[in-house]
Order: structure tokens, then sequence, then C-alpha cells
């Protein structure tokens, strides 16, 4: 009996002590399996190869919201960034050189016989923002190229020129804008900027306008990591 009990004893002993071995492998791989995971993550999140100081950008852009005329602008910014993360875009305008007539005017009248008493359209739009750019990324074009892209958000505020009658009208803007780095000073940019403007207070109204344009930037004082 006693020699029983000493073997039962012994057998538990031998499996606790396999338990504790196992426990103790089991946290080491664990920890060893969190460190990889971190140095994978810390290697895989790369810097930005391109990075920029002061830019200018130019481009044409459309106005597409008027339901009686499209305006096709000239645009241009100059923009100041701290960092990679935040720019200041000193000044953003655009001239409207060209205007679309739509139709709906010729329509109303000769299907209707109603004329518009009021054509208010937009002949310059100017403005100030703060830009975020917060997502940059890499892509390989057919396996043979890697191509830098970002996405940036201005926001900012905003003065507007009207004619027909002629009025100022202010307010903000806010954007989205995609930029394709064509080298280490040179970008492709796509931007959509909606403009919220009124009047004036005492009589408050708003206008909403979206300009989409595309333009070629170059920077100066930025260089390649």
């Amino acid at each position: 009996m006693a020699c029983s009990r000493a073997v039962t004893g012994t057998v538990a002993a031998l499996v606790a002590l396999v338990v504790l071995v196992l426990l103790t492998i089991g946290r080491v791989a664990h920890a060893d399996t969190d460190v990889d995971t971190r140095q994978v993550e810390t290697y895989v999140v790369q810097e930005r190869l391109f990075r920029q100081g002061l830019e200018l950008n130019a481009g044409i852009g459309l106005l597409p919201l008027n339901a009686f005329s499209k305006g096709w602008m000239v645009n241009g910014s100059v923009t100041y960034h701290f960092s990679n993360v935040l720019a200041w875009e000193i000044g953003q305008g655009g001239y409207v050189f060209a205007n679309m007539d739509t139709g709906l005017k010729r329509q109303l009248l000769n299907n209707f016989g109603v004329q518009p008493t009021q054509l208010s359209r937009d002949s310059f739009l100017v403005s100030s923002n703060l830009v975020f750019t917060p997502f940059y990324g890499k892509l390989a074009g057919l396996n043979r190229s890697i191509d830098h892209v970002e996405i940036f958000f201005p926001i900012g505020l905003a003065l507007a020129r009207y004619e027909d009658p002629g009025a100022f009208q202010q307010g903000a803007d806010v954007g989205l804008g995609l930029r394709w780095y064509l080298g280490p000073q040179v970008s492709l940019r796509f931007d959509a900027r909606d403009y919220l403007l009124f009047e004036s207070f005492s009589n408050f109204s708003l206008t909403n306008e979206l300009l989409v344009s595309v333009g070629i930037s170059v920077a100066f004082g930025g260089n390649e990591r």
C-alpha cells in the first residue's frame, strides 16, 4: 500500500512538472511572438520617401454645380509644409475663364415661357487652408514600378466674387486631395473642394460651390529621404 502511494505521488509530481514546463515554454514562445510581431510592424511602417518644403501648384478645374452654366477655372496655390503631416496652404485661388451653357435657360424659355430673373455665377475663388496629410502609401504598377501617393485634407476660410449681379461672398471650404509623386520635386494633384459661402449675416443664405481640379506641383526645399 505504501509503495502504491509512493508511485502515485511520483506520477502526480511528474505530471505537474510536465505541465509547468509546457506553460513556461508557451509563455516564452508567446513573448517571442509579440516581440517578433512588434519588430515586423515597425519594419513594415516606413518613412515617406519624398518630403516637401515650399510647394507651388498650377492646374485647371471645373465648377459643376451651377444648373445654368459650368465654369472652367485656372487655379493655383502656394503651400508651406511644416512636416509630412501638417502644412499651410497660404493662398489658393482660381479665375473662371469660360462658362459652358447647359441649355437650361433656353429650355425654360421655350417650353414654359419662364425667364430666369437671376443667373448669378462665380467669377473667382480664393482661400487659405490648413492641410492635413495623414495617409501615405506605395502602389505597385503592373509589378513593374513603385508609385508613391498620399491623401490630404484642406480646411480653411474662403472668399468668392459673383457676377450678374456682382457681389462678394465669404465662408469656408473643406476638401479632399490625392497626390501622385512623379519624382522627388514634382507631383500630380487631384483636388475636390467644397465651398460654403454667404453674402452677409443679415442676409444669410448659403451658396454651395464644388471645385474639381487637376494640377502639377513643384516642391522647393524638400528632399528625397
